[in-house]
């Protein structure tokens, strides 16, 4: 699963044994007038390049949105980068939380505008 078309809502592709890929575009952002996402691409430089095994928060509000990034997303399937995060109808986010591999926490401050990919890379 991700942004094949980058417009903010999540597309499939997906592929059974002997036979072609298949792949499932949504419209949900045609359909809705607002929609608020984030995506979320780490860069790791003490731990792993890939971040892998890193955690991401975001706070919004009241709301507090978090994801592991592991590399995989479902029975023996993978997702790319970057982490997604559905935010409803927000339109700022008030903080993101990365706790790398090693351990280490770093927060980014917001405002931070939505439907975007922010790069955030370890310090």
């Amino acid at each position: 699963m991700f942004d094949l078309d980058d417009d903010g809502d999540l597309d499939i592709v997906t592929n059974e044994y002997n036979s072609k890929p298949m792949v499932l575009i949504s419209n949900l952002a045609e359909s809705k007038k607002k929609i608020s996402y984030m995506k979320v691409k780490l860069i790791g430089t003490k731990s792993n390049r890939d971040a892998l095994g890193a955690t991401v928060r975001l706070r919004v509000g009241t709301h507090t949105y978090y994801k592991v990034y592991d590399g995989q997303s479902g029975y023996l399937s993978q997702s790319l980068y970057p982490l997604y995060f559905g935010l409803g109808g927000a339109t700022t986010i008030d903080e993101i939380e990365v706790t790398w591999p090693t351990g280490e926490k770093q927060t980014e401050m917001g405002p931070i505008k939505v439907n975007q990919t922010l790069s955030i890379k370890e310090r």
